[in-house]
């Protein structure tokens, strides 16, 4: 029904948030869903010598069980490793002899697949793409091969305290909602998933209504538009429809979980559930934490770490998803516990719930983040995964509106999302703790 309802649809649009005067790079748009419900988009950098062909699937983590929880990162391992047309290895060859290179990534919400090259190159490169989404044939080799990657990928995770910090902090915040599970996979599921597993998997999630193929770079656009729909057109295939996750209660206090390990400091993690991409506040909440943890000047930097000391580093963020996601925030001290450290927070969440922020903060936090977008779209590769996350995980009017909503943030919203969300008696914390010796 849904690709009958939007067959054709072919949108030229003039896109404010594309544009940057005096960049050099004149950007034109253009978006279609094809009559099999897979959507384009195709964006000019007129002066642009690569393009970047990035393919979007609205399929993660959260889309797992427990027993298949890393089916989606496994299934990315797999995708470029061989097909029908080509075996294993040559698609890896034939970017390399194009002068370009491929990556892939997966998330809570998404999984996309990206190949950067020269702009003469679009045409093999949609080609190359096409066929690694639809025609993967799972070789039983390269998938142990693989499972031995994702597995050595989960150790470094697990034997780096920041980073399993943040995983084990999403895992303690939520209960019932999906993203408690890891993006990278259980160990013990990775071990025992089959190859058949892994291709239901990719049968199930992988069909043209779960898809968005962004081309962006010096390409031309309405030619480059018809290249995907000759490459894609064609395919076919039903996807399971995404169930309607189970909404997570609030926190209700402190929610605590403590790991002693061989390590010389200790790490701290603390997150708050906050509001999901559709809710007008996460442009707030994404000031907040410039204002709070981007760089030198950032107050909790200077508060936390360098005035008080009571913290090493400290990194806060708020990852930005289609349900609600955590505000966050990771530190090391050197104290043999988070206690100190932990204090310090809360009492630096209490002073924000009071006061705000000031105007200068305001003022810093926005043109940080301003100039972080503009400096990514300068690339083909940044401008495709702009586009290619918002059309995924929210939609593309996010990608045109996202700044102009960012400069409209006022220091009254930063301080009522502080106080909506940021409770200094009810977060989840996380702390990695170096044994004691007897």
């Amino acid at each position: 029904m849904r690709r009958l309802v939007l067959t054709s649809l072919l949108l030229a649009l003039a896109l404010a948030g594309l544009s940057d005067p005096g960049s050099g790079f004149e950007r034109a748009l253009l978006y279609e869903v094809l009559p099999n419900g897979l959507r384009v988009v195709v964006a000019e950098q007129a002066h642009s010598p690569a393009v970047t062909v990035d393919v979007w699937v609205r399929v993660g983590s959260r889309d797992e069980t427990d027993e298949t929880n890393g089916a989606a990162h496994f299934v990315e391992h797999m995708l470029f490793k061989g097909t029908r047309r080509r075996p294993v290895g040559q698609i890896a060859r034939e970017v390399e002899s194009l002068g370009g290179w491929t990556n892939a990534s997966t998330g809570y919400d998404y999984t996309h697949y990206y190949v950067v090259a020269p702009a003469t190159a679009v045409d093999r490169v949609l080609d190359i793409q096409a066929d690694a989404l639809t025609d993967p044939t799972f070789d039983p080799g390269e998938a142990e091969r693989e499972r031995a990657v994702i597995l050595q990928e989960l150790s470094l995770i697990h034997d780096t305290p920041a980073r399993y910090a943040f995983f084990k902090l999403f895992s303690t915040a939520f209960t019932v909602h999906p993203y408690r599970r890891p993006v990278g996979g259980s160990p013990e599921a990775v071990r025992g998933m089959s190859r058949d597993q892994l291709a239901g998997f990719y049968r199930a999630h992988y069909g043209p209504g779960n898809v968005t193929v962004v081309v962006a770079g010096g390409v031309a656009p309405r030619a480059t538009l018809e290249r995907v729909r000759e490459r894609f057109g064609r395919w076919r295939r039903e996807v399971a429809r995404r169930p309607v996750p189970p909404r997570e209660p609030p926190l209700d206090g402190v929610r605590r979980a403590v790991e002693l390990r061989d390590v010389q400091v200790t790490t701290l993690a603390m997150g708050w559930l906050g509001p999901a991409v559709s809710d007008p506040d996460h442009y707030a909440v994404d000031v907040l934490v410039y204002a709070l943890g981007r760089g030198r000047a950032a107050r909790w930097v200077r508060n936390l770490r360098d005035r008080q000391r009571v913290v090493q580093t400290l990194s806060v963020g708020f990852p930005t998803a289609r349900d609600p996601s955590l505000v966050f925030v990771v530190a090391t001290t050197a104290d043999p516990d988070e206690s100190r450290a932990e204090a310090a927070v809360r009492e630096e969440v209490r002073q924000l719930r009071r006061d705000g922020i000031t105007e200068e903060e305001l003022q810093r936090a926005k043109t940080l983040m301003e100039a972080e977008a503009r400096t990514e779209q300068h690339t083909s590769q940044g401008l495709a995964a702009s586009l290619g996350f918002a059309a995924t995980v929210a939609d593309l009017d996010h990608h045109r509106t996202y700044l102009e909503s960012v400069r409209a943030v006022s220091r009254q919203d930063v301080l009522e999302v502080a106080r909506r969300y940021l409770d200094p008696d009810r977060y989840a914390v996380v702390a990695i703790r170096p044994r004691r010796n007897p």
